[in-house]
């Protein structure tokens, strides 16, 4: 037992140290026509005439704007942007955990984040207790959608609108 053991070891020891041949290819020997695949261009002569498009025409001279309003837009614009810097606008966001442990509220963002991967839960630390928050959406409708799925694993979870300033 123990000698064909030996004899197989050794066989394969033999196999594996025999000089591997290496095989060389150089590039000179290679050659391929890739002309039928190139494509046909049409080489111009001087002698056809340039067929006349709309981009092709001499439109004339260049004429500058007579009633140009850019000036008093300017000044419109800046003060509707003023104006809404002031206003508020609405938007509701998903409270789902209120608490003083910063932990919990760690793990309750993983959690939110396993049940819906495409919101970006938030942790909010207003002083003393820390919330995490999910979404902002313009629209109640919206919200409620995601609160309804929330609702499944977070029973505790509430929609509160939030006013904010234009920026």
């Amino acid at each position: 037992m123990y000698k064909y053991l030996t004899l197989l070891v050794l066989g394969l020891y033999t196999v594996g140290c025999t000089p591997k041949l290496v095989t060389q290819t150089t590039s000179d020997d290679y050659s391929e026509d890739v002309s039928a695949f190139r494509p046909k261009v049409e080489v111009k002569t001087e002698e056809e005439p340039v067929k006349e498009t709309a981009m092709t025409k001499n439109r004339g001279s260049y004429v500058p704007p007579t009633h140009d309003i850019k000036t008093e837009m300017d000044i419109i614009m800046d003060s509707i942007a003023v104006h809404n810097q002031n206003k508020l606008y609405l938007t509701y966001t998903i409270q789902v955990y209120i608490g003083r442990s910063r932990e919990e509220a760690n793990q309750i963002r993983e959690q939110v984040y396993r049940a819906l991967p495409e919101e970006k839960p938030m942790l909010v630390y207003k002083q003393p207790s820390y919330k995490v928050n999910v979404g902002k959406y313009f629209d109640r409708v919206e919200a409620y959608k995601t609160l309804t799925t929330l609702r499944a694993s977070f029973p505790g979870a509430l929609m509160v609108p939030e006013r904010n300033r234009m920026k």
